[in-house]
């Protein structure tokens, strides 16, 4: 047995362990689809009709499908790990057409390079469309090294399919495909070039599980905010070379034992959602706020002074009080209490302000809940806060500021 002889079993062996493997990895859930498989798995039983042929028509024939049918998964795979629209109608829409073209060029007009041409072609434009849409979404290197990958893909399949076409004198007879410089061309490729693809998507997969399993650690479940690893690592990242700067806000429901007792459990979950909502709502994209457990919440607002953050606090606190929740089968006002408290200078993270904040937080329930107290910069009194350069006492000033701000809204 020659060397061509058998080189030409090493595409399908390779790419039917390729297709195993990643079964195995969608099985496990580290995989984003079965369709990665399914791909792998037709472009192998495509290459396995050269070493175990059938007859030269049919053997083309069916390539042809196998090798768009792979393209088409390929597309599917790699739009699905990005979470890019499908575009699904017209992928498919373009799959019919090429099938349509497909059976006249080889039942009809027999020609075996308009053949090649046109699958080659089909595929690197299916391959190549699901690449171009998520070009953009591409944020790692594990995810840049794949979208590389099939870039070459296409680029091989593109060249090889002008060079035999057009450059190179090639027979145009079914039964000589087997024996032709182009079959020995592409196994050769797809042996070097291809195999690089299904290595760089285990690479990218196996990175997004990574991310996913760390932000599951970081995240809680019920509200999507972050816990409190997750937000000590925030704060961390957020002030990694800087001082902290910066206000913290501590909250929770009052008397939310009542509910959970009254109400149950699900109602209970429903009112820690939307205040948490209420506050991602509030404090923009730049804050960093966790669910610390329970009912209480905690943000720290970088770069915002104890004023700002004291009129975010009532903010939130008027809206979420005036909320209706006869939806959700609550007959009552619900409400929640606030402390806040500022980074003060010389404080290198945000635990002291934090403390401070909570106790805070413990005097507007001793004062009665439903309001928001500010602590001192240095000590634990509350002080008045100077909000439009007039210095009045927190509740007055604060409230004020907080009604004109809903009124602008």
């Amino acid at each position: 047995m020659d060397t061509n002889n058998i080189i030409v079993y090493l595409p399908p062996v390779m790419l039917g362990v390729v297709a195993f493997a990643f079964l195995l990895l969608w099985h496990v859930k580290i995989s984003t689809s079965w369709q990665w498989s399914a791909a792998f798995a037709q472009a192998g039983l495509g290459f396995a009709l050269v070493p175990f042929p059938v007859s030269p028509t049919f053997d083309i024939f069916v390539a042809g499908l196998l090798y768009i049918g792979a393209a088409y998964c390929y597309g599917s795979a790699i739009l699905l790990h990005f979470g890019a629209p499908m575009q699904r109608s017209v992928r498919r829409l373009f799959v019919g057409g090429y099938i349509v073209v497909h059976t006249i060029v080889v039942l009809i007009l027999e020609s075996l390079k308009a053949e090649l041409f046109l699958t080659d072609v089909a595929f690197a434009c299916l391959l190549g469309f699901a690449l171009f849409n998520v070009v953009t979404k591409v944020s790692n290197l594990a995810d840049r090294a794949m979208i590389i990958s099939g870039v070459l893909l296409v680029l091989d399949t593109l060249t090889r399919t002008v060079v035999f076409t057009f450059l190179i004198r090639t027979s145009d007879q079914m039964a000589d495909f087997a024996a032709s410089d182009y079959n020995l061309a592409v196994t050769v490729t797809t042996i070097t070039i291809g195999l690089s693809f299904p290595f760089t998507a285990m690479g990218a997969m196996a990175s997004a599980a990574i991310r996913g399993h760390r932000e599951a650690s970081e995240r809680d479940p019920l509200t999507g905010l972050l816990n409190r690893r997750g937000f000590e690592l925030a704060v961390h990242r957020a002030t990694k070379d800087a001082v902290a700067r910066g206000a913290v806000i501590v909250c929770d429901i009052d008397n939310f034992k009542q509910v959970n007792d009254g109400y149950g459990h699900a109602a209970g979950d429903n009112v820690i959602a939307e205040l948490a909502a209420e506050l991602q709502s509030h404090l923009g994209s730049r804050t960093v706020t966790a669910r610390f457990g329970g009912e209480e919440f905690v943000a720290f607002l970088p770069h915002t002074s104890l004023a700002e953050a004291s009129v975010i606090a009532h903010s939130v606190r008027i809206r979420f009080a005036g909320r209706d929740w006869h939806q959700a089968g609550i007959d009552r006002q619900i409400t929640a209490s606030f402390g806040v408290a500022s980074i003060v200078d010389g404080e290198v993270s945000e635990a002291a302000a934090i403390e401070r904040a909570d106790r805070a937080l413990y005097a507007a329930k001793t004062a009665g809940r439903n309001r928001v107290e500010v602590a001192g910069g240095e000590g634990d009194c509350l002080e008045s806060v100077n909000v439009g350069a007039i210095k009045t006492p927190p509740s007055a000033a604060l409230d004020s500021a907080a009604d004109s701000r809903m009124s602008a809204a």
